[in-house]
C-alpha cells in the first residue's frame, strides 16, 4: 500500500472511530438514586480513576420520545446499519425499570445513567448552587442535562451519556428510609424493676 493510501486509510479509520454527539438536552423530571456529584464514584476496575454521575428513574407516564429519538440520531450516525434499537445495545442508555422487582424504586420507571470525567454544575428549582451532599439524596427529585456520544471500544460499541448538570426539583422520600429516633418507634414503658442482661438472654 502507498504512503497515500496509507495516510487515507488512517484517516477513514480514525473518522469511523470518532465519536458522534447527538444535542444536549434536560431530561423530564424523575427520582435520583445513587447521586455521585460532588465527589467521584469509585471505579470497578483497578487503576482506573472514578466519574462523576447520577441514576434518574423517569416514570414511565413521562414523554421520552425526544429524548430516546436524540439518542438513536447518534446511533445511525455513528454505526448505520449495525445499529437495530436502544434496547439491543450490549448497555442500552435506557433500561426499562419493570425488568426490576414491584417493590424496587425504579419499577415503573426508564432508568438512565450519565457520567463525566468533569463535575457538573449542580442548582436547586431557583437555579442557585447546591454545594451541600445531603441537599441531593436518593429519592429527591430532579433531572439532568445531557449530550448523548457513541462510543466503540474493543469490548463493544454504543451510546453513552454524557453528565452536564443537574438540577434538583424537590425533596422526596429518601430510598431505603433514613434513621429514626427511640421516641417515633417505641411507646414509653414503665419499669418497675431494672433486669440483669442474664434476665434477658
Amino acid at each position: 500500500m502507498s504512503l497515500k493510501a496509507t495516510t487515507r486509510f488512517n484517516n477513514e479509520r480514525k473518522k469511523k472511530m470518532a465519536s458522534v454527539f447527538g444535542e444536549k438536552m434536560t431530561t423530564p423530571t424523575g427520582r435520583v438514586s445513587f447521586p455521585y456529584v460532588f465527589e467521584k464514584a469509585k471505579s470497578l476496575e483497578a487503576g482506573k480513576d472514578g466519574k462523576y454521575e447520577i441514576t434518574l428513574y423517569i416514570p414511565k407516564t413521562e414523554d421520552i420520545s425526544a429524548f430516546r429519538a436524540n439518542l438513536e440520531k447518534v446511533a445511525r450516525e455513528a454505526f448505520g446499519t449495525k445499529f437495530v434499537s436502544l434496547e439491543k445495545l450490549k448497555h442500552p442508555p435506557i433500561k426499562d425499570g419493570d425488568d426490576k422487582d414491584p417493590s424496587d424504586p425504579a419499577y415503573g420507571h426508564w432508568i438512565i445513567r450519565a457520567k463525566s470525567s468533569k463535575r457538573p454544575v449542580v442548582v436547586d428549582a431557583s437555579r442557585s448552587p447546591i454545594e451541600s451532599k445531603d441537599a441531593l439524596y436518593g429519592g429527591c427529585y430532579g433531572r439532568i442535562n445531557i449530550t448523548p456520544a457513541s462510543y466503540a471500544i474493543p469490548t463493544g460499541w454504543g451510546v453513552t451519556l454524557y453528565l452536564n448538570a443537574v438540577q434538583k426539583v424537590k425533596d422526596g422520600e429518601r430510598f431505603g428510609g433514613g434513621g429514626v429516633s427511640a421516641e417515633d418507634v417505641f411507646e414509653a414503658l414503665a419499669v418497675s424493676e431494672p433486669v440483669s442482661i442474664e434476665d434477658n438472654f
